[in-house]
């Protein structure tokens, strides 16, 4: 499995690849505009969000963009923003750590914004948790699935479970997953069922039907990097790579069958995906490597919008 190999190292370069800045940037009321050829750091996730614009989560904050124009840091937070997903009513969630400028203990535990970045309010774990991965669900949005992956004082490692939005969670007694939750690189609850769920790890992809209770062995052939819904057609939608070749993959049947939809990354791959929620033809994609496309026609025609960290 050479392919997978080269992949596995990627990954575990990707979580540790760092860029600095030498554009510039200026203060405007509660963004802070940012010129083309800005370097960010690490890239945690990207969304479509209710007002349409692409948001990617960053290391030094969360940058907004119309396409590829107007680019901004929102809501002049400068947190690590871990986890960071959008769920289908709109509402933003993230983890992470607090910038330099915040009294906000370590880690950020549970946050969302109602406002499209502009503000973030801490919900729960404040101080306790830091969720690298957060996944909600398509048709139940208050089913939200977090993995923490390593020990935090009184919170273990493992997989979190919220039916209220992220109010209260459970730590799951699971079984069958890696020992190492860091080879878990992306989950996903089924649209229409919440306790169907699915994760794309080194060894395959693992199934739960339990609620993420008991895991089994699903697909070896592949491994999914990257999970999302397509709200129109509710489909599964990942970056699949095999043996035989890599690119962007869906599903119709919760992940028995997978169709190709090209645009192989090479030794790269996608970490995360971003779906407009009202023209699932409309989809933006981040990297291990962090670079940046999105498509307007259903990934006919790719465009970038970062390389490497710069926004072009």
């Amino acid at each position: 499995m050479k392919k997978l190999r080269v992949l596995a190292s990627l990954l575990s370069i990707g979580l540790v690849i760092s860029g600095c800045s030498s554009a510039s940037s200026k203060e405007e009321g509660s963004t802070k505009k940012v010129n083309k050829g800005f370097k960010a750091e690490h890239l945690h996730g990207i969304a479509y969000a209710a007002d349409q614009n692409i948001y990617i989560a960053t290391h030094e904050g969360m940058l907004s963009t119309e396409g590829g124009e107007n680019w901004t840091f929102k809501g002049n937070y400068d947190f690590d923003f871990m986890g960071f997903n959008v769920m289908s009513d709109g509402t933003m969630i993230s983890s992470g750590h607090p910038g330099k400028a915040s009294n906000l203990p370590n880690p950020l535990g549970f946050m969302v914004s109602k406002n499209n970045g502009e503000k973030w309010e801490p919900i729960s774990l404040l101080g306790k948790v830091d969720f690298h991965i957060l996944s909600s669900n398509f048709s139940k949005p208050d089913f939200v699935y977090g993995v923490n992956q390593m020990d935090s004082g009184n919170y273990k490692a493992g997989i979190y479970k919220s039916t209220n939005g992220g109010e209260d969670w459970e730590l799951l007694n699971s079984s069958g997953l890696p020992q190492d939750l860091h080879t878990i690189y992306s989950i996903v609850s089924m649209p229409d069922n919440e306790n169907v769920l699915l994760a794309g790890t080194d060894s395959g992809i693992l199934r739960s039907e339990d609620g993420g209770i008991t895991w089994g062995l699903y697909d070896q052939s592949r491994l999914i990097t990257a999970f999302g819904v397509l709200p129109d057609t509710k489909n599964l939608i990942g970056y699949s790579i095999t043996n035989q070749g890599a690119g962007i993959t869906t599903s119709s049947d919760e992940g028995q069958t997978w169709l190709d939809k090209g645009f192989d990354l090479g030794q790269d791959a996608v970490a995360y995906f971003g779906i407009n929620p009202k023209d699932s033809k409309k989809i933006a994609i981040s990297t291990f490597e962090n670079s940046v496309f999105y498509t307007e026609d259903g990934g006919g025609d790719w465009k970038p919008l970062m390389d490497k960290g710069v926004v072009q």
